[in-house]
């Protein structure tokens, strides 16, 4: 009897350890997503900030410009001002929308006038733009109702000790879709790693700053190839943006 009743509680205290790890991850789960928002200024400032300017500089695939790219962007409506210098050394202003791929090409102040040759740029730069946003908002792709992500565990980076976190947001907000494991430190909420799941290599993510609206996002990201460093030398949000600048050259 004294056996049954001993293997009872052990069973019952088991049970228990197992629904407080249950309920603690759930708990961990909410949390972690309070602190990734938080870390950048809030969700609510992230929805409700509108025109970004911003510039790139790195990557190893630039296939259409080289050096500095230069962006205006109204997230609402997708209306973008890119500038920047072709790799032909030729300079090029493309006013087009992230959302339908369509606009207007001026090569070296010249618009263009053939079609399927605006396009093609058009489609270039679009792509640019999808890389060059993809990094810079990368904390925000939690947002919409696409999004999905599971916590992981965690793991001793350096002398951190980051929650690893899959994250899987087929539309994001800045058009582009972002999967892989993004490490975050817990006690600050701000993202320190990033693994997209169709790459070896991983950034390491730094020079957290001050845009503009209440939000703080990350400007470097250095590779763990070692050869591999984008920064954003400009990246600020605006209140206006005058709209001739997605108009006219």
């Amino acid at each position: 009897m004294m056996h049954n009743f001993v293997k009872f509680i052990l069973n019952l205290f088991t049970a228990l350890l197992a629904f407080a790890a249950i309920v603690q991850g759930q708990v961990s789960d909410s949390d972690i997503e309070t602190k990734l928002w938080d870390a950048i200024g809030g969700k609510k400032n992230w929805e409700d900030a509108r025109y970004f300017m911003f510039s790139c500089v790195g990557r190893e695939d630039e296939s259409f410009a080289q050096g500095e790219r230069k962006y205006l962007w109204d997230k609402k409506t997708g209306s973008c001002r890119f500038e920047g210098i072709t790799t032909d050394d030729e300079a090029a202003i493309v006013l087009f929308n992230t959302k339908t791929a369509e606009g207007t090409v001026y090569i070296n102040g010249v618009k263009l006038d053939n079609p399927r040759t605006t396009a093609d740029v058009i489609a270039e730069v679009s792509d640019e733009f999808e890389k060059d946003a993809y990094l810079l908002f990368l904390p925000t792709a939690l947002c919409g109702g696409q999004a999905s992500y599971t916590v992981t565990g965690e793991k001793l980076v350096g002398t951190q000790r980051l929650v690893v976190i899959n994250i899987k947001n087929p539309k994001t907000s800045f058009e582009t879709p972002v999967e892989g494991q993004l490490y975050v430190d817990l006690q600050t909420g701000q993202a320190k790693r990033w693994r997209a799941s169709n790459n070896t290599n991983h950034f390491t993510i730094s020079g957290f700053k001050d845009i503009g609206g209440g939000l703080v996002l990350p400007t470097r990201f250095t590779g763990s190839d070692a050869s591999t460093s984008i920064t954003y030398p400009i990246a600020a949000a605006l209140v206006n943006i005058e709209e001739q600048k997605f108009i006219k050259p």
